[in-house]
């Protein structure tokens, strides 16, 4: 503590800055609007350096750990994954901030710099009985459902633009998501134990609802309705079918508060793909690029408040994501309000303007593709069962998949108890 006060003294007094956040919050839902559990997987592996808790470092091997790829502690009930939530300084001048960040619902399970402090998971104690490994490692399991309280603090120094300009930000190991994020305007934030970059970073899991529920009729037209109890500024729905079309439709006048909208397939602009060259580079999401989401996407989000770069930044992170997988799915931005509810933030010394801009990522299930998904897990045929088997234990949604089919199945038979397979 005496090193970190010793450090944090080196900075004169603050003048205006502003704060700027960006991040997302994913979630799966059936055609009828209730989110899904299962959302504990990673998509996108963190670099070596990034910190977490034991057991939930989830795609990145931590080297004080030890742990290697995959989350390693048991969880349940997690129904939104929240994704990599940065925060840029911009100032004239180099300062001491103490930021602090909580997490109604979730756990912030990643992030880097170094944290000062923050939650703690628990260690179940020691019974004196003799447990098999399985059995250990289930009493370290944590149950999103039953509520959670995440935080995380940080004390860094915010460096000058000169400072910023000099600063060396490489780092062994980064991967693309990593350095798309940074962008040139921002100060670079460093903290006592000598590690810094462009920004802050945090990620983490959780139960609960980010406020739109959004449900699909039998003729394929979707509702979104708007129970955040804010204004929703604005939405983009987007679905992409490999080899053949990709549809989208923006609402850029969002859906105030209590109110809802409807988007039918007729109302969305459309893009048919040539079969013929389908090649694995499209398959991989990385095929033609799509000028026109693009600019809408950035768009949108430039007008809630980020800066060109800043919006650029997220769209080209989470560009293979967002719009080169298949799916049909909604981005919208969680209003202002909502969002400080469910990740307060405290920054001291306060800063002169604060854009926190944290997108709703809504997979949703058509019921067409839902009842895929029912007759699928049904086969009996060799090619059905692999088939299945590999949907649910490699997607990334693989397990809201099967819990959306599981329900599908009990509400078409009440009486069947038997388990999807």
């Amino acid at each position: 503590m005496k090193a970190i006060t010793a450090f944090l003294l080196l900075a004169g007094p603050v003048s205006a800055y502003e704060l700027h956040e960006w991040g997302t919050f994913t979630t799966v839902s059936g055609s009828d609007g209730v989110l899904l559990t299962g959302l504990e997987r990673e998509e996108a592996p963190l670099p070596h350096f990034a910190h977490s808790h034991l057991g939930l470092e989830n795609g990145n091997m931590s080297r004080e750990n030890g742990f290697g790829k995959g989350m390693s502690r048991p969880v349940s009930g997690v129904t939104v994954k929240m994704e990599t939530p940065v925060i840029y300084f911009h100032s004239d001048r180099a300062f001491d901030a103490t930021v602090k960040v909580g997490f109604e619902g979730g756990t912030i399970s990643q992030w880097y710099p170094q944290r000062s402090g923050g939650e703690v998971l628990p260690v179940p104690p020691e019974t004196g009985e003799e447990l098999t490994p399985a059995q250990r490692m289930e009493r370290m399991r944590i149950d999103f459902a039953k509520g959670w309280k995440g935080s995380i603090e940080w004390q860094a120094r915010v460096l000058s633009p000169a400072e910023s300009k000099e600063a060396i930000l490489f780092k062994p190991g980064e991967l693309q998501h990593w350095t798309q994020p940074r962008v040139p305007e921002a100060n670079v934030v460093q903290t006592a134990n000598g590690e810094k970059e462009g920004f802050l970073f945090y990620r983490g899991i959780g139960n609960f609802d980010p406020g739109l529920k959004i449900t699909v009729g039998s003729d394929d037209t979707l509702k979104l309705s708007n129970q955040t109890g804010g204004v929703i500024p604005f939405i983009f729905v987007y679905e992409k079918q490999l080899g053949s079309y990709t549809r989208w439709k923006t609402l850029k006048t969002g859906v105030e508060a209590g109110k809802a909208a409807e988007v039918k397939v007729g109302d969305f602009t459309v893009r048919n793909s040539d079969p013929n060259v389908l090649d694995a580079a499209e398959l991989f999401g990385h095929g033609e690029f799509n000028e026109a989401v693009y600019r809408d996407m950035v768009a949108g989000l430039k007008g809630t408040g980020l800066l060109e770069s800043e919006a650029r930044a997220m769209v080209e992170t989470w560009w293979t994501s967002y719009f080169g997988a298949n799916g049909l799915r909604v981005f919208w931005v969680v209003p202002e309000a909502k969002t400080a509810a469910i990740l307060p933030l405290e920054v001291s010394p306060a800063p002169d303007k604060q854009v926190r801009v944290i997108v709703g990522r809504s997979e949703v299930l058509r019921p067409a593709k839902e009842q895929g998904y029912l007759a699928l897990s049904k086969g009996t045929a060799e090619h059905e069962v692999l088939n299945w088997q590999h949907l649910v234990n490699t997607d990334r949604f693989g397990m809201a998949y099967k819990k959306r089919v599981e329900a599908l199945a009990a509400a078409a038979d009440p009486k069947t108890t038997a388990a999807v397979k």
